[in-house]
C-alpha cells in the first residue's frame, strides 16, 4: 500500500516537472517573438520623399528629382556634410518596375549629371567617373579606388504618386 502510494506520488511529481518544463519553454518563446517584434516597432523606417506623378515618368527616361539630405548619403565617405540636398534620379521601366539612384558619385562624393546623349550618368567635375543607366560603374576613373555602383534606392508608388525611400534596395 506504501509502494503504491509512493509510486502514484512519484508519477504525479513527474507530470507537474513536465508541465512546468513545458510551460517554461512556452514563456522563453513567447518572451523571444515579444523581444523580437518590440525591437521591430521601436526601429522607426526610413523616410519617404514624393519625387513625382508615375505620369511623369512614363516616358521611362531618368528624371533628376532633389530631395532633403538622405541618410544613405551619409555613408559616402568624401559627401560634403555641409550640403542640404540630395539628387536623385527616378525612372520606370518599360516592365513597369521603377529605378531610383543616388546621384552621387560613390567615391568622390560629386553630384552625377544624366547626359542623354551618351546615355550615361557622369561625374564631369572630380574623377570622371561613369556609369550606366542602371547604376553599374563603367571605365573613366582617374584614382587608384575600387569603383562601386550607384547607390539604388526603394521606390514605393502610392495611388499615383511617386516615393523614394531613404533605403537602400536589398540586393539578392
Amino acid at each position: 500500500m506504501f509502494q503504491d502510494r509512493a509510486v502514484e506520488q512519484a508519477r504525479e511529481a513527474r507530470q507537474q516537472r513536465r508541465a512546468l518544463l513545458i510551460f517554461s519553454l512556452a514563456v522563453l518563446i513567447l518572451l523571444g517573438f515579444c523581444g523580437f517584434a518590440g525591437i521591430r516597432m521601436l526601429t522607426l523606417p526610413a523616410k519617404l520623399y514624393p519625387v513625382g506623378r508615375v505620369s511623369d515618368f512614363a516616358d521611362g527616361k531618368p528624371r533628376q528629382v532633389s530631395v532633403p539630405k538622405l541618410e544613405i548619403s551619409s555613408l559616402i565617405a568624401r559627401r560634403d556634410s555641409s550640403l542640404s540636398e540630395d539628387t536623385v534620379f527616378v525612372r520606370r521601366e518599360s516592365d513597369g518596375s521603377w529605378v531610383a539612384l543616388l546621384g552621387i558619385d560613390t567615391l568622390s562624393g560629386c553630384f552625377l549629371f544624366w547626359d542623354a546623349d551618351a546615355g550615361l550618368f557622369q561625374d564631369v567635375s572630380c574623377l570622371g567617373a561613369r556609369y550606366t543607366p542602371d547604376g553599374r560603374y563603367l571605365d573613366g576613373l582617374k584614382s587608384g579606388e575600387p569603383p562601386q555602383d550607384m547607390a539604388r534606392l526603394v521606390v514605393e508608388v502610392e495611388g499615383d504618386q511617386v516615393f523614394v525611400r531613404d533605403e537602400r534596395v536589398r540586393e539578392r
